[in-house]
């Protein structure tokens, strides 16, 4: 009996050592392995959450409140400069100066001792036929664009025979100066114009702007470019000399 109690209490001992070793290796288990393993594995998910590109340091808002920006759009503002050039200016072209509002004689004196009024009637004197009464057109151009109107009659003179009687080409055509072009004139190589204030100012742009405003200021001038015959100049220079004694 007393060797079967010796027994049992050895057994107990075994028992409580056992359950003694059991507590002491799961709390070195815990220690250095389940509890260290749990430290790794929340500091890794702590890494990999702090990489994740979803995270907002706040935590308040989740992915579907994410909203990714536009990418920034660079606006270019290109600056047009308008270049102005600076030209010289060229010579003025008329071409409607006889249709413009009628000039007044103030009684000035604006060519040769003349006044509008005194120019007009000096060239009327010459002028005849169908260009009678039409020294006011010439006169009036000179003041606008200073072309010689004592030059400008002598040539109509010369070409159109106004002082007496003016050539078919003027009576028919309105065409004082010769002038060539289309609309034709009878099917010819000469202009036709509508009226004669149009005839008379075609005439005078064409002297100015080819010829005047180029220099070409006197009938030796003009001579070579206007006419063929080399006697030419000497008439002009006569009918000139005609209109200024008139």
């Amino acid at each position: 009996m007393k060797k079967i109690r010796i027994q049992l209490f050895i057994v107990l001992i075994g028992i409580m050592l056992s359950v003694i070793g059991f507590l002491g290796v799961k709390k070195y288990f815990y220690k250095n392995y389940f509890k260290k393993s749990n430290y790794v594995l929340a500091i890794n998910n702590l890494s990999n959450v702090s990489n994740s590109p979803n995270v907002i340091e706040n935590n308040t808002q989740t992915n579907e409140d994410l909203t990714i920006p536009e990418a920034e759009t660079t606006t270019t503002t290109t600056t047009t400069t308008t270049l102005i050039a600076t030209t010289t200016k060229p010579t003025e072209t008329f071409e409607n100066i006889v249709t413009e509002p009628n000039i007044v004689d103030d009684g000035n004196i604006i060519y040769e001792g003349l006044t509008l009024t005194e120019l007009t009637a000096k060239l009327n004197k010459n002028l005849n036929s169908t260009l009678t009464n039409t020294g006011y057109y010439f006169a009036q151009y000179y003041v606008k664009t200073g072309l010689d109107p004592y030059l400008a009659v002598a040539i109509v003179l010369q070409e159109t025979g106004c002082k007496w009687t003016c050539s078919k080409l003027v009576r028919e055509c309105n065409n004082i100066g010769g002038m060539k072009g289309t609309p034709s004139c009878n099917g010819g190589s000469y202009k036709k114009y509508n009226t004669l204030e149009e005839g008379i100012n075609g005439y005078l742009n064409m002297l100015y702007n080819n010829y005047y405003s180029k220099g070409l200021t006197t009938p030796e001038l003009i001579n070579p470019k206007y006419a063929t015959s080399t006697t030419w100049s000497a008439k002009i220079n006569n009918y000139i000399e005609t209109i200024r004694a008139s």
